[in-house]
């Protein structure tokens, strides 16, 4: 933290310049392509919350969208996806190539001399500019969209480029380890789930997930309990996030509430969480090590073990095609599909002997505990990126 706040005294502020956007970025730049040729595609749904990288996308054929190329900053225009941090930097094209997305996207692009392309992906992940690209939408209620000319009017303080530059470096060393923890714990998981597949390959689905675990449902919070501020913080549907749970973004709870709250709602690191209902339905995801107090809110389970590891059988299979597809299929409700506690715990499982059942989570337990410490880490690391972000884009 030393080196951190003597870089941010060396900054000399003093000598940036004020600009707007339009004049030092280009924003949706001309590039073109041609109708119904294959090209790879970038949805909204490819963009991972408050993550730097694309970690996935599609070949389609080309009928319009959103085109960029590598340096290319992808910002989403419209509600909530802008809100909930769908802000991504390019870099997985090959030389030249140029690909395309969602028409929801708004592209950034550096202006060579002028601009880092590092630095305006940065600039559109804090707080001041997400803040007035928010409060510039317009439009129906749900499907609000950011004003392109708000942005192009968008007035900060620009650096030098050599400072742009340091900028860029510093923050972009705590998103490469944050990269590189998210690799290492999906390939834990690749391996946990081998180990898993090679024990259930040749067993019956006689048994049911509600004989290794219990889903208990979270507490059903009345909108006046929530605050901005405070110690006692709500994991809602929306904080399962990559896998792993956001535990930071959240609302808070006044600490007189949480007094008379069941501890069955308190959430801990290492539990997993399951959304219940809507569109994030079936989606899990693991709670990381911290020493925040954490409560659940209704729309969201928590899955309790009936032994050691327990819960990441659970989270193997129910995160599988069979699982998901059993999810689906026992939802009820048209217009929010909802799912009980009750139909996750009947979901068909392998039959496995106790001894077979404490062999595997002995074996895949240590996976887990590794995930589980790596999420903190990224935590930490997401944690010091922004108070660098906020002190620098203040």
């Amino acid at each position: 933290m030393e080196k951190l706040e003597s870089f941010l005294q060396s900054l000399h502020k003093e000598q940036w310049q004020e600009v707007r956007l339009g004049e030092v970025a280009e924003i949706n730049p001309k590039e073109t392509l041609r109708k119904h040729y294959l090209y790879k595609k970038v949805a909204m749904d490819n963009l991972e919350p408050y993550t730097k990288k694309v970690y996935s996308f599609g070949i389609e054929s080309f009928n319009g969208g959103a085109k960029f190329r590598n340096g290319d900053t992808l910002l989403a225009r419209i509600t909530p996806c802008l809100e909930n941090g769908k802000t991504a930097f390019v870099d997985f094209l090959q030389d030249d190539e140029i690909a395309f997305g969602s028409t929801e996207f708004i592209v950034l692009r550096e202006k060579a001399t002028i601009s880092d392309k590092d630095f305006l992906y940065y600039l559109a992940r804090s707080k001041h500019f997400r803040e007035v690209a928010i409060k510039s939408m317009t439009g129906s209620s749900g499907r609000e969209r950011v004003q392109i000319e708000v942005l192009r009017d968008f007035t900060f303080l620009l650096p030098p480029l050599t400072i742009q530059q340091k900028i860029a470096e510093i923050l972009s060393s705590f998103d490469d380890k944050i990269d590189l923890l998210h690799r290492q714990n999906k390939t834990l998981e690749s391996l946990a789930l081998t180990l898993f597949r090679h024990y259930s390959t040749y067993k019956e689905l006689d048994s049911i997930i509600g004989d290794i675990v219990a889903l208990q449902s979270g507490y059903a919070f009345k909108s006046k309990d929530f605050q901005n501020f405070g110690k006692d913080r709500i994991l809602k549907i929306k904080n399962i996030q990559n896998s792993i749970i956001d535990i930071i973004n959240t609302d808070f709870i006044n600490e007189n509430i949480s007094k008379i709250l069941d501890s069955k709602f308190r959430i801990f690191g290492g539990d997993i969480l399951f959304g219940m209902t809507g569109a994030e339905i079936g989606k899990m995801g693991i709670v990381p090590k911290n020493n925040e107090t954490l409560w659940l809110n209704q729309r969201v389970g928590v899955l309790r073990g009936k032994f050691k590891g327990a819960k990441y059988l659970a989270y193997l299979h129910l995160t599988s095609a069979f699982g998901f597809d059993y999810i689906i299929n026992a939802a009820s409700g048209s217009a929010q599909p909802n799912i009980s506690a009750k139909d996750i715990e009947n979901c068909p499982f392998y039959c496995f002997t106790e001894s077979e059942l404490q062999s595997i989570s002995s074996q895949i337990s240590p996976f887990f505990e590794k995930i589980i410490q790596n999420s903190g880490a990224i935590l930490t690391l997401q944690a010091m990126r922004d108070i660098l972000l906020k002190a620098i884009f203040a």
